[in-house]
């Protein structure tokens, strides 16, 4: 389908729920921002991601959608949006919304991926191909704001943070996307021994028990930020560190979009598809033969995280971090 650009002035995108899965369709946005510059664009996605872009200027309007509001506040959503008569509707979730709402153009439905399309972010563009749209911007962004800037200043100067920090988050939504407590523990305690480097834990209140748990394996000194950035606040903290260390989770694709350096541990779930996309990122993984499974249960003892030792995420972080000086 060729569509002609100058019939569309309103456009909606919905993507994803989860916050990581938001951050993959930010490059759908800056195509969309740059094929059709006058065009109002509106987004609709889950509670999770308001703030991914409340403050982005290249959206006009953010639209949240709760899956566990009540059967007619869905229907009056759906009146909402077909009285906003929108031009395009890019549907990045698979929904009935474009069908119910009527754009003069919309997305497939449904799509087939051909087979050497892997990466998240390449499926989510691909997408626009059946608008005839071709040249793709691939990169992820995250806005941040003077006030999110300085908010991060003044937590780091109040916590005595050095200018030399790592920040590592051991947390992940699933337990089986998390690496070890006793191989974060004993990784901190050798960044911030040897390569001389400040170490900040960050995550939600989800993942407060998790980082204690960390934090109390260790010897040396470190710095707990659980629960004090926001999404663009931990973008700007990621921004001024010398390096990520990450489970498979949001705070790896904010460090992506933010152009922070990334090592991400993966174990059950595929770096091909989910992976930091930056020129000098790293991953650290086990190559075993059920690995990766993309399983919810593990039927292997967990061998794919067990028998990541600190000693190689170590020698990966240590090249990355002297890679700034």
């Amino acid at each position: 389908m060729i569509i002609d650009k100058a019939d569309v002035k309103r456009i909606l995108v919905i993507t994803l729920t989860n916050l990581g899965d938001i951050i993959l369709t930010t490059p759908v946005i800056a195509t969309l921002r740059r094929e059709f510059p006058a065009a109002r664009i509106d987004v609709l996605l889950g509670p999770a991601g308001r703030e991914v872009f409340e403050k982005d200027r290249n959206i006009f309007k953010v639209i949240i959608y709760d899956k566990h509001m009540p059967l007619a506040g869905k229907r009056r959503l759906q009146l909402k949006l077909k009285k906003l008569k929108y031009d395009l509707v890019v549907d990045l979730k698979n929904t009935v919304i474009g069908l119910l709402i009527g754009p003069k153009y919309r997305t497939a439905t449904i799509q087939h991926f051909p087979s050497g399309i892997i990466h998240s972010i390449d499926k989510h563009l691909h997408r626009l191909k059946s608008l005839g749209l071709e040249n793709f911007d691939r990169y992820t962004y995250l806005y941040i704001t003077p006030e999110d800037e300085a908010y991060v200043s003044g937590l780091l100067k109040a916590s005595g943070v050095r200018d030399s920090f790592v920040v590592i988050n051991a947390g992940a939504k699933s337990h089986l996307k998390r690496w070890t407590q006793e191989g974060f523990a004993d990784l901190a305690d050798r960044i911030a021994g040897e390569s001389k480097a400040d170490i900040v834990f960050i995550g939600t209140k989800e993942d407060e028990a998790i980082v204690g748990a960390v934090i109390n394996k260790m010897k040396q000194k470190s710095h707990n930020f659980i629960g004090k950035t926001g999404v663009r606040q931990l973008g700007s903290l990621l921004k001024r560190s010398k390096l990520l260390v990450t489970n498979d989770s949001a705070p790896l694709h904010i460090g992506c979009a933010i152009g922070a350096r990334v090592l991400a541990i993966f174990g059950p779930t595929d770096p091909g598809k989910y992976g930091p996309t930056g020129e000098y990122d790293a991953v650290i993984s086990k190559k075993l033969f059920c690995s990766p499974c993309e399983e919810a249960a593990c039927k292997s003892n967990y061998e794919c995280m067990s028998l990541i030792l600190p000693a190689d995420v170590y020698d990966s972080a240590k090249i990355m971090i002297e890679g700034y000086e």
